[in-house]
């Protein structure tokens, strides 16, 4: 019988995993042996995660990174059972979730019934307790200390943004910014999702160059942070917020939209601009090229260390 049956959709939720294998535990990545305890890292492999730990009789951790608020907005769960080892799920009359509301309310099942909810961060928290009435451990992970380091490279002019392509991002509003610098900025945008059809016509009517890249390897997403001038993550909502650890980890100065978990984990290293505010957005870049490099002294907390640290005195109470 394995220690632990870990599930994570990538290798991201699973950096934590040979350091806590280092320290002695059984840990499975796949398959469907008998664990004493199984983690779900991620909203994509809650219900397999569900699944298992029913099958198996063992205590699930479930661990919620974030409840957009545009996917359930002021409704409630549908009803949902677990029932020989299918979801069932049964609509809810009257008020319910905005979109989305069978994935959310199954969502809401698995952390009803779980052992325990670890969530990122405080903002993260206060959504889980109020959206799914459920308590909930603020358990904050990493960014990938190992890879994000800064090393000596020549800057390219122009700014760098990296998130999915959708509204909440706000990829928009760096284009704005770059469009009012003297001369215009070139904007590069890594990721992708269906806002870029919109971001591509906006950045040629404000007459901005802007590039879009995606499915870079490992090696060249952290050329790409350790080359940029500038880093802006204008995200309107996180339940971590990452991009910016990771710009500040390779030194690279860092302008961030002034959000809970921003605020949280990031101290005074970047330049925040308040939200919907353009005028604050440009202040902040100028600032942001003008500066020093960021203080990497933040980012103690959220390294990988750090974070095997937090799981394995979390996890420890559930293996004795």
């Amino acid at each position: 019988m394995d220690d632990i049956r870990w599930f994570a959709p990538n290798r991201y939720c699973t950096l934590v995993v040979p350091r806590l294998r280092e320290r002695g535990l059984e840990i499975a990545l796949d398959g469907d042996r008998p664990a004493r305890l199984a983690i779900a890292m991620d909203a994509q492999v809650a219900a397999e995660a569900g699944r298992y730990a029913a099958r198996h009789r063992c205590s699930l951790i479930h661990y919620v990174w974030d409840l957009p608020p545009w996917w359930l907005g002021r409704g409630r769960h549908d009803w949902v059972w677990l029932v020989a080892g299918r979801y069932v799920w049964l609509p809810r009359l009257g008020r319910r979730y905005a979109a989305r509301r069978g994935f959310y309310s199954r969502l809401r099942y698995v952390a009803a019934h779980a052992a325990a909810v670890w969530v990122p961060s405080a903002a993260t928290a206060t959504s889980v307790r109020q959206r799914f009435g459920v308590e909930c451990r603020p358990v904050p992970f990493c960014f990938d200390s190992d890879r994000f380091t800064p090393v000596p490279t020549a800057r390219r002019p122009g700014l760098l943004t990296v998130s999915h392509l959708t509204p909440h991002k706000n990829q928009a509003a760096v284009i704005r910014a770059a469009a009012r610098l003297e001369p215009k900025a070139p904007v590069r945008i890594i990721g992708k999702g269906p806002e870029r059809p919109s971001l591509e016509r906006l950045a040629a009517t404000l007459g901005v160059p802007c590039t879009f890249d995606s499915d870079l390897t490992e090696t060249e997403m952290v050329t790409a942070y350790r080359t940029a001038e500038v880093v802006v993550c204008p995200s309107t909502f996180e339940g971590l917020g990452l991009t910016p650890l990771e710009a500040i980890a390779t030194a690279t100065p860092v302008v961030a939209s002034d959000i809970p978990p921003h605020r949280e984990f990031l101290g005074t290293s970047p330049h925040f601009f308040t939200l919907h505010d353009d005028d604050s957005l440009l202040a902040a870049i100028v600032a942001a090229r003008a500066g020093p490099p960021p203080s990497r002294d933040v980012l103690s907390g959220v390294t990988i260390d750090a974070a095997v640290e937090r799981f394995w005195v979390g996890l420890t109470p559930y293996l004795l």
